[in-house]
């Protein structure tokens, strides 16, 4: 299978960041293009009224944050490979799911927390559903151990 088109998950936390500079490096092998995805979850967008943060101001600020963010990880990794960012909002994996068909991406790139026991069941795992829903290849990168 030839790998063209490579769509890398990614937020701002240790393993997510592993898997863009996993992800660019494998592009870069392959010569591929990439879609770089930072999803803002749903939830996130209702606001804090309590605070002042209506629900409009709190969608466009997050949105606004998770772009920059994604300008920065194609500035530290992308070497000038061929990227589209994204910043949709909604429920990660539906999302990731949904935009890596509309992409007609050929590859997932997700990193994984490394979460274990009842903080798993707790939090489920986004790498997880999206290697089983998945009708494409995923590439999971995982956490370095401590």
């Amino acid at each position: 299978m030839n790998y063209h088109r490579i769509l890398i998950v990614t937020e701002d936390n240790p393993s997510a960041l592993k898997a863009a500079r996993c992800g660019y490096e494998l592009a870069m092998q392959l010569k591929a293009k990439v879609a770089l995805v930072g999803v803002v979850e749903q939830g996130l967008l209702e606001g804090d009224v309590d605070a002042g943060i209506f629900p409009a101001q709190g969608a466009q600020s997050l949105k606004k944050d998770m772009e920059v963010f994604l300008e920065k990880i194609e500035k530290d990794y992308s070497q000038g490979t061929d990227t589209e960012r994204f910043a949709p909002a909604g429920e990660i994996q539906a999302t990731i799911l949904q935009l890596a068909k509309e992409w007609e991406a050929d590859l997932i790139v997700a990193g994984t927390h490394g979460r274990k026991g009842l903080n798993r069941l707790l939090m489920g795992s986004m790498a997880e559903g999206i290697l089983r829903e998945s009708t494409i290849p995923v590439f999971i990168v995982p956490m370095d151990k401590a």
